[in-house]
């Protein structure tokens, strides 16, 4: 996890959901994907949040959806 995302929580010690969010765009746009299992030891958090983030992030445009997790928009996948 980067230092940004570290340093942006909240007193319980979690992540906002903004810091997630933030996390999941620059993994995918950095590695071109992020799987969920991932996601979920990352930001210790539930595989149903990281499910709710990927469906925001995708609905705006930010993230494609690909069984397991996630791939930067401008991705293709083979059939």
């Amino acid at each position: 996890m980067s230092d940004h995302v570290r340093r942006i929580s909240l007193a319980t010690g979690k992540l906002t959901t903004a810091s997630r969010q933030h996390h999941i765009v620059e993994t995918v746009c950095h590695e071109g994907y992020v799987s969920l299992e991932r996601l979920v030891r990352e930001l210790d958090v539930s595989a149903m949040t990281v499910h709710r983030d990927l469906r925001l992030l995708a609905s705006r445009g930010a993230v494609r959806r690909v069984r397991g997790g996630a791939v930067a928009p401008w991705m293709t996948t083979a059939s």
